[in-house]
Formats: C-alpha cells, sequence, structure tokens
C-alpha cells in the first residue's frame, strides 16, 4: 500500500506544482469515498489547495460513478471551461494547460 500512497502524494504535489507556474488556472478536486483508507491524503491535498468530496455517488461494491463525479464538479466549480479526470498515477506537465488554453482560444473566437 506505501507505493500506492507515494504515488498520490506525487501526482498531488505535481498539480500543486504545474498550478503555481499557472496562476491557480487548474482548480483541482479529489473524490473520496466512505469506505477510502486514503483520509490522510485527502487532508494532505486540501493542505495543498485542493477541493476535497465525498463522490456523490457509488456502485455496491464502493466505486465511485463517473459521470456523477463530472456533473457534481460542474455544479461546484461553474467558472471553468474545461472539466476533466484523471487516475491519480498519472503526471502532467504545464504543457496540459498551455495546450487547454490554446484550444480555449480558439473555442472561443471561432478561429
Amino acid at each position: 500500500m506505501y507505493i500506492y500512497v507515494q504515488v498520490y502524494l506525487n501526482t498531488i504535489l505535481n498539480w500543486k506544482a504545474i498550478d503555481d507556474t499557472l496562476g491557480r488556472q487548474v482548480k483541482t478536486i479529489m473524490y473520496v469515498t466512505n469506505s477510502s483508507d486514503y483520509h490522510h491524503l485527502a487532508k494532505f491535498a486540501r493542505d495543498r489547495g485542493w477541493m476535497v468530496f465525498e463522490a456523490p455517488r457509488v456502485s455496491d461494491a464502493g466505486m465511485p460513478y463517473l459521470k456523477e463525479m463530472y456533473r457534481h464538479a460542474s455544479q461546484h466549480v461553474t467558472s471553468c471551461v474545461f472539466y476533466g479526470f484523471s487516475n491519480g498515477d498519472i503526471l502532467y506537465n504545464r504543457d496540459l494547460i498551455v495546450t487547454l488554453n490554446a484550444v480555449s482560444e480558439v473555442r472561443v473566437t471561432g478561429s
């Protein structure tokens, strides 16, 4: 279990580093479940500017429904142009945000 915790810590720090370099353009959300053994990670994330919510709906097996998380995020963070989901074991660099900003410009201007 330790290796998974370290992966998630790295992901939280990775998004913080990206966001710090781009002026708080990313609104990061972590969803947890009642059955989650990772509530200490939620605190770690919250302490670094993440919003942390209980998963709005889970299956009988305790797995959150992705569609419900998107719906919940769009209701609680209304100022976003894009909404996305990423597993905790995937790291990005600032180029993701640069690319999304470029897509947003084309989308807004229609060019």
